[in-house]
């Protein structure tokens, strides 16, 4: 298999994010045009209210964690976590006084345990290699604080069939990612599931008492 296909590097942990920028152009062509709709659509349903903390894994350039930072104010707080050390630094030079970011795998977090009210994840779990995605939601369980919310999304069956992204995501990761049985599996209680442009997703909370 090429190591390189496209805008990524292919580790043993996952796929790393090297080419920012034309990941951003990619993107952008994806979803039509939409991407801002459908990622303040994400922003909202995920939940984050003024004064949360907030982690984005797979944060790439940290589009959608810059949303997450305005709705949780001055007094809250947003992590980004990705493993490509060019994209955290690309979200770096971008980032809100409320927003930070550090290199890391989601199989892996080096947080602590219930540190965040609100865990999202968008378009990162195709890129996690399928062994290690129960350890991935594993660990979203785990920072969350007991009643907090997850949000993950990402590419819904059919969605990035015609797309240069989708060609190489397949070639890499093989077919829809099992949102809901992963998250289920993990010990979270789903909420609510559906549709937006490209995406599909999962609203997700850690049960209280867990």
């Amino acid at each position: 298999m090429q190591q390189r296909i496209q805008h990524g590097r292919l580790g043993q942990e996952g796929a790393r994010l090297d080419r920012v920028r034309l990941n951003e152009i990619i993107t952008h062509v994806v979803f039509g045009g939409r991407r801002h709709r459908a990622y303040a659509r994400i922003t909202a349903l995920a939940g984050a209210r003024p004064g949360d903390r907030v982690l984005d894994i797979g944060c790439g350039g940290g589009y959608l964690a810059r949303l997450l930072a305005a709705a949780v104010g001055p007094d809250g707080r947003v992590t980004g976590i990705d493993p490509s050390d060019t994209a955290v630094s690309y979200a770096r030079r971008r980032a809100a006084a409320n927003c930070s970011f550090r290199i890391g795998i989601a199989q892996d977090l080096d947080l602590p345990d219930r540190s965040f009210d609100v865990v999202t994840s968008t378009l990162a779990a195709h890129h996690i290699p399928e062994a290690d995605r129960a350890a991935a939601f594993g660990e979203m369980l785990r920072v969350l604080r007991p009643g907090g919310a997850l949000l993950a999304a990402d590419f819904r069956p059919g969605g990035r069939r015609h797309t240069p992204h989708a060609f190489a995501s397949a070639k890499r990761h093989g077919s829809a990612v099992p949102l809901e049985e992963l998250v289920t599996a993990a010990g979270f209680r789903i909420e609510a599931r559906g549709e937006l442009p490209v995406l599909r997703y999962v609203r997700a909370v850690r049960p209280s008492g867990t």
